[in-house]
């Protein structure tokens, strides 16, 4: 099913081995990452969506249950398929479209390099409170 005209539940489910299913996000996340694709220019390959709180305390860098990815706030995007510039012009309009969590991963192979964007605010747990920029 289609969340908007370029992302669907299948691109953003939850993909622990736990069989949850959980695929819902949040509608404004939704309506931000929707204009980022557009203002980009290029199609976005989703490595990690919603993730359920068992899922994500076993491979959050953090160790949390409840990390900003439980909340169908946060989307991990690929992005070794495009050269530097383009990554930087990503977080760029990111910033300017209101992502206020971002994180660059540019470790490893190419193929495993990410931009993570969220949308974080006042009325969430710490630490997703207050606007943050970071590298893996």
């Amino acid at each position: 099913m289609m969340i908007t005209p370029n992302f669907s539940t299948e691109e953003v489910h939850c993909r622990c081995s736990y069989g949850c299913g959980q695929d819902e996000m949040q509608d404004e996340f939704m309506r931000m990452l929707q204009e980022l694709r557009e203002q980009a220019g290029f199609a976005f390959r989703i490595s990690s969506g919603r993730r359920c709180q068992l899922y994500n305390s076993d491979i959050s860098s953090l160790k949390m249950k409840a990390g900003i990815h439980t909340y169908g706030r946060a989307v991990d995007i690929l992005t070794g398929h495009v050269n530097t510039s383009s990554v930087l012009n990503l977080v760029k309009l990111a910033q300017n479209i209101g992502f206020n969590g971002l994180g660059l991963n540019f470790r490893g192979s190419r193929k495993s390099r990410f931009l993570h964007v969220d949308n974080r605010d006042s009325t969430m747990d710490s630490p997703f409170s207050q606007p943050a920029i970071w590298t893996y």
